[in-house]
């Protein structure tokens, strides 16, 4: 399992995605699962959550990472 905690930006990890990828076929499943009854508002609902549990994950993904990824864009522009 991946240290999400100090990822090595010199790395491969750097290809990381910060975010994952949500998929049709993610969503479809979703509302399979959790949704009780199918309507536009309950979908769009699911997608709305969804979306926000992904943004939250990346912003502390991002926030465990900040001071490295400051670094390394400091590091990167300071040899051009």
């Amino acid at each position: 399992m991946k240290d999400w905690n100090n990822i090595d930006l010199r790395s491969h990890e750097v290809d990381s995605a910060i975010i994952d990828e949500y998929t049709f076929d993610t969503l479809l499943l979703e509302i399979k699962c959790n949704v009780k009854e199918i309507t536009p508002e309950t979908v769009r609902a699911q997608f709305n959550e969804s979306l926000k549990a992904s943004m939250h994950s990346a912003r502390e993904v991002f926030e465990s990472n900040f001071k490295n990824i400051v670094k390394e864009a400091q590091r990167q522009r300071a040899q051009k």
